[in-house]
């Protein structure tokens, strides 16, 4: 179904706001790639930006940002940069209003089922389409059996 990296976490839910973030900005980074590409690259990914902490990230401006463009170790794609520090600070705010991003996609889903579920991450997130968000959802262990029928649907399974 999804891609490789996003399957190697499948079934495994994150433990951490910050395991949460870090697989977001992971299904950002694939999105268009080789997943070869993203996991060779995935160590100076990680360090360029700040082992994913969300308050570390939160916080890069303009020089940050740039560096991130200039490192040769990172995916130099700026719609993606700018998506994932937009996206750190969507967890901070989660995390004041919700108390943990876990709380969150809970209460998303008690309200509004999957399909609301995966229209509030798309619409709230940077970056996460349709289709990213629910590589996303799937990656960080969401059940998501509407959207794995629409998969098999289009792909003749």
């Amino acid at each position: 179904m999804p891609n490789r990296p996003v399957q190697e976490h499948h079934g495994d839910k994150p433990t951490t706001d910050h395991d949460y973030f870090e697989r977001m900005s992971r299904v950002i980074l694939a999105s268009g790639l080789n997943w070869r590409t993203l996991e060779k690259k995935w160590p100076g990914i990680k360090q360029a930006f700040a082992n994913f902490e969300i308050e570390r990230v939160a916080r890069f401006e303009e020089p940050e940002i740039e560096a991130l463009m200039a490192n040769p170790d990172v995916i130099r794609n700026l719609p993606k940069i700018r998506a994932i520090v937009a996206n750190a600070a969507e967890f901070q705010a989660i995390a004041r209003e919700h108390g943990s991003f876990a709380h969150y996609l809970a209460e998303l889903r008690r309200s509004g089922g999957e399909a609301g579920l995966r229209d509030a991450v798309s619409k709230r997130f940077a970056f996460l389409g349709k289709g990213n968000t629910v590589m996303y959802l799937f990656s960080v262990g969401e059940d998501l059996p509407e959207a794995t029928k629409e998969w098999e649907a289009h792909h003749d399974v």
